[in-house]
């Protein structure tokens, strides 16, 4: 899978700075003017067909501790691929949790899904090993691989600029991020939502900034004590139809690294 696109990472960079200020709470109400109500839910109307139409989709998702304008650190990205038509995605993952620099590629075909480490040298670049059961190392995979979750689960707020500033269901952000922050959705959080931004640029682009450090606020002080919120701070992605039509296919090797050395997978 290609590796990070810097075009991409640029209109990320901008997308980072956008004002959640803007936002209210996820408690607040709409704008009380008809002509605004219908003007931002129309806004994001327009954003969740576009997604719906979109063929192949490439995004690319990262996570930081914070609001990048208040010292926000990033804690890893997601370079993905996703066919709607299938259901499979190809993704890559660089992080530095807990400090570890690491590069992980998955492909999730059929329900089976593979990984390959840049460890194994690019030899092996087309050798996929199988962890379909093995949670260990598929944490770095949305448990919802679908990555519209941002548009099309989202409810209007108001107009934020171009964009649209929207509640998001606390399920949907933390079932859309790598499964191995939240394993399970954490209970008391059916009622609660995070703040975000969605902004289109183009018929084929659309940037989304999400707080999930403050989507705790509106949680329980008992639902919050079982909560490790430290894990999730400031979600921010793009995502865009691909120019790029090649369908995501199965592995082409597939074998275990236990057993046959990386170098020497291709004969497996």
């Amino acid at each position: 899978m290609t590796r990070r696109n810097v075009t991409w990472a640029a209109a990320l960079a901008t997308g980072l700075l956008l004002t959640l200020s803007a936002c209210g709470g996820s408690g607040e109400a709409a704008a009380t003017k008809t002509t605004d109500v219908l003007m931002e839910g129309e806004q994001l109307d327009a954003m969740v067909a576009q997604v719906e139409k979109m063929g192949i989709m490439e995004w690319h998702g990262q996570l930081l501790t914070k609001n990048p304008d208040n010292g926000g650190k990033r804690i890893f990205d997601l370079d993905g691929r996703f066919s709607p038509a299938t259901g499979y995605s190809q993704l890559s993952m660089d992080s530095v949790i807990d400090g570890n620099a690491q590069q992980i590629d998955y492909l999730v075909v059929a329900g089976r899904t593979y990984f390959n480490s840049e460890a194994w040298g690019p030899n092996a670049s087309s050798c996929w090993a199988e962890i379909t059961d093995d949670q260990s190392r598929s944490w770095g995979l949305p448990t919802d691989l679908d990555p519209t979750w941002p548009v099309t689960a989202s409810r209007a707020i108001r107009l934020a600029g171009d964009g649209v500033a929207v509640g998001i269901p606390a399920k949907k952000v933390l079932t859309g991020m790598p499964r191995g922050l939240f394993p399970e959705v954490p209970e008391g959080l059916a009622d609660v939502e995070a703040n975000g931004v969605v902004t289109p640029h183009g018929s084929r682009f659309i940037e989304v900034s999400v707080d999930v450090l403050n989507m705790w606020n509106d949680v329980s002080e008992e639902a919050l004590a079982n909560i490790e919120t430290r894990k999730a701070g400031w979600w921010a992605m793009t995502m865009k139809e691909s120019q790029d039509g090649t369908p995501i296919a199965p592995p082409k090797y597939v074998f275990d690294p236990a057993q046959t050395p990386p170098s020497q997978c291709k004969r497996a």
